[in-house]
């Protein structure tokens, strides 16, 4: 917010992509994928950035359905000022690397055994997302 409102009150054109889960998404994936544990307090508040953004005299635009996203970031960016965009993404859906090891693997595997409380829905958008790559 500190570094929002600098740039609001010297006009910087900085512009911020947010992708909004409400989950700290990296933080919960760590947990799973490097130490093969269920996610624990990852939960985040709901939170309207865009909202946030405007409330500090910013641009603020939200992109919730993906066929907009194209035309929503080219206004954000031909935004004079400051911008926040917040993209809405599923909070299942895993930020995998391009390769993963066999040990991310397996403490991935480890995580849904363990309890981690959202496996069913992850465990099928993980599927989905395998199918989808063959298809």
């Amino acid at each position: 917010m500190a570094e929002l409102a600098t740039c609001v009150k010297y006009q910087l054109p900085v512009k911020v992509v947010i992708v909004k889960n409400n989950t700290l998404g990296q933080i919960k994936w760590e947990q799973m994928v490097f130490l093969g544990n269920p996610e624990y307090g990852c939960d985040l508040q709901p939170i309207d950035f865009a909202l946030c953004a405007r409330a500090c005299g910013a641009a603020g635009f939200t992109i919730e359905d993906p066929a907009q996203c194209g035309a929503i970031l080219d206004e954000a960016l031909a935004t004079s000022g400051p911008a926040v965009v917040q993209a809405v993404v599923d909070p299942f859906e895993p930020p995998m690397p391009a390769k993963v090891t066999m040990e991310q693997a397996a403490h991935f595997a480890q995580s849904l055994i363990r309890g981690e409380p959202n496996r069913e829905k992850i465990a099928l958008t993980v599927l989905a997302d395998k199918v989808r790559e063959l298809v």
